[in-house]
């Protein structure tokens, strides 16, 4: 039986989720991905985060949508059918990313996990690592950074 999951394991296994969130490719550690689905409408409540979509009712548990695209300050991007959410694990509770299109599932050896460069920018502090893909390179998003102190409290 699988060790439990937590925000200390992420980034061990190396295997990534892609996915295009404003026409840039990232990727997340598969191991703090729960599920990916389709989009669904959000219930939306007053006073959230810019980048909060809503709230979605998955299997008993309450949890909050962000646009990942806002999140990491690009434009909106209007829901779409064709969208998915990416629900991820942040230690106990979950959350879902709004994404464009989930790409591939890829493996990436230490030799390609690359550093990100030094930035001051906000957007540059939630990116743990690049990975160097043919296509190009892929951003791996530390989401605990990301998301850690947005809560639905």
């Amino acid at each position: 039986m699988p060790a439990d999951r937590s925000t200390t394991d992420v980034g061990s296994s190396n295997q990534f989720v892609t996915f295009s969130a404003g026409g840039t490719g990232y990727g997340i550690d598969i191991m703090a991905v729960r599920e990916i689905r389709s989009w669904t409408p959000t219930t939306e409540l007053p006073g959230r985060d810019p980048s909060a979509k809503g709230m979605l009712d998955i299997r008993g548990k309450v949890v909050e949508v962000f646009d990942l695209s806002v999140a990491l300050g690009g434009a909106p991007s209007p829901a779409q059918p064709e969208q998915v959410i990416v629900v991820v694990s942040l230690g106990d509770r979950d959350v879902g990313l709004l994404v464009d299109a989930v790409s591939d599932i890829i493996f990436a050896d230490d030799s390609q996990l690359l550093a990100p460069p030094e930035t001051t920018a906000s957007t540059g502090q939630h990116v743990s690592s690049l990975i160097n893909q043919e296509e190009g390179l892929v951003a791996v998003l530390d989401v605990p950074a990301l998301f850690g102190s947005k809560s639905i409290h």
